[in-house]
């Protein structure tokens, strides 16, 4: 690369092509009536704009999938207060008053599923396939995804590729 004088704001570049791109840019300078450098600068700009739209939306969905997570949080955790509030509306009346109003969701037990804990032995679904992976420890959790430890060091998956694996306690008496 070389250098023009501090006061330019161009700069010259010598780069190597092969014969075949270099056919086809001077094909596409004569069709636009183009100079081989305003294409490749057009070019260069093209991608040097792409990858900068790349780190765009991957910021905007790391942001999405934050509020996402917020929304889903605060969403399970409106239900299980509804449904613990129903059930104690029920449970402190000494008859059971038909004319409340009370909606059948609401009347649901509480469920006993809990979320996965660090700490948990689970199955990994493998991607394009019914079948899953050895069983592994998780070691981060978040209201979506979960990190296991592999062979190969951490990976992260959606809950839903995992599948819990229950361990039983054997407790002496």
């Amino acid at each position: 690369m070389k250098h023009l004088p501090h006061n330019s704001k161009q700069h010259l570049i010598t780069v190597e092509i092969p014969s075949e791109i270099y056919a086809a840019l001077l094909e596409k300078a004569k069709i636009t009536n183009k100079t081989e450098s305003e294409l490749v600068i057009q070019g260069l700009q093209q991608v040097l704009q792409e990858q900068y739209l790349d780190e765009q939306e991957q910021e905007r969905f790391a942001t999405l999938e934050k509020t996402l997570e917020q929304k889903l949080k605060q969403y399970v955790e409106t239900l299980i207060q509804d449904r613990a509030s129903a059930s104690e509306l029920i449970d402190h009346s000494p008859q059971t008053n038909f004319d409340l109003d009370i909606s059948p969701a609401k009347l649901m037990p509480i469920p006993t599923i809990r979320p996965l804990q660090i700490g948990d032995r689970v199955l990994v679904l493998e991607p394009e396939s019914p079948y899953y992976m050895a069983k592994l420890v998780v070691i981060k959790t978040s209201l979506i995804r979960a990190t296991v430890e592999t062979d190969m060091g951490e990976k992260t998956f959606l809950k839903r590729d995992l599948r819990f694996i229950e361990t039983v306690t054997v407790q002496n008496t």
